[in-house]
């Protein structure tokens, strides 16, 4: 059960980076986005630093800015910007390209770190995004989103002890963050720990982050508890879910439900392989 587990999460862990990233706000031109590159950033509040001398909000209790990241050159801003205008377009390669350049000009930037890490991340380039985050976090060891950015890359390299550990820091300095919550649910399932508060980060994340019903509704099934599939893959459901997916989540529900199969459905949708 647990290289089973873990190959599932491998799988919609990948899955739902691409699903969020996709809704991560973006700052005005003129304006870096405190939170751009947090997982959990796309239905929360931004905290914005206006242009150009990036005057910062009050920080978040225990997770203080340091004194390098209110001096950000302007160039760097702009290819900061520039970045953010190249992802929106959907060019990764080049949105990494800007990042690059705004770090070449001041190498301090943490927030470019944590976006180029997950540019990479998006690119296939795991060793990368670890060298990034990492960096990102020599910079500011108390940065609540970096850890959870770092858990996250860990996971991908099957480094799940390191990653569990990496959230739990994460939560440390931001408790009621709902993506570090989900991260070290899955970085426990990815160990095979499929342990009450593996359950209950993933059910405290879902309505953030769909994939973990689908996590949930596979250990479920593992355990045999037909009636939990079911309410969590129709929780999925209702959660607008990646198209890749959603057909094989209603064929699946289908099945144990005991309801004919629509057409589109294969004769045989015992435990689905999701994205």
């Amino acid at each position: 059960m647990k290289s089973t587990l873990a190959v599932v999460f491998l799988l919609l862990l990948t899955s739902n980076l691409y699903a969020q990233a996709k809704h991560r706000p973006v700052s005005d031109e003129g304006t870096v986005d405190r939170r751009v590159t947090s997982l959990g950033s796309f239905d929360s509040i931004p905290v914005v630093w206006s242009h150009p001398d990036l005057d910062p909000t009050p920080p978040p209790r225990g997770n203080p800015v340091p004194v390098s990241q209110l001096r950000i050159p302007s160039k760097a801003i702009k290819e900061f910007e520039r970045s953010q205008k190249a992802f929106r377009s959907g060019d990764l390669r080049t949105s990494a390209e800007h990042l690059q350049k705004a770090l070449h000009i001041y190498p301090d930037f943490i927030q470019a770190h944590n976006a180029l890490g997950l540019r990479f991340v998006q690119l296939g380039e795991y060793q990368k995004a670890l060298t990034e985050h990492e960096t990102a976090l020599s910079l500011n060891p108390r940065d609540a989103e970096s850890h959870q950015d770092l858990s996250f890359t860990l996971s991908l390299l099957n480094r799940f002890q390191d990653a569990e550990g990496e959230a739990r820091k994460a939560l440390d300095l931001d408790s009621q963050s709902v993506a570090s919550r989900y991260v070290l649910g899955r970085a426990l399932v990815g160990q095979g720990h499929v342990t009450s508060e593996a359950m209950e980060m993933l059910r405290q994340s879902e309505n953030a982050f769909p994939n973990a019903s689908l996590v949930l509704a596979q250990i479920h099934f593992t355990q045999g508890r037909t009636d939990e599939v079911v309410a969590e893959l129709r929780h999925y459901l209702r959660s607008a879910p990646d198209p890749n997916n959603k057909q094989k989540a209603e064929c699946w529900v289908a099945q144990l439900s005991q309801q004919p199969l629509p057409a589109a459905c294969p004769a045989d949708v015992t435990r689905p392989s999701f994205r």
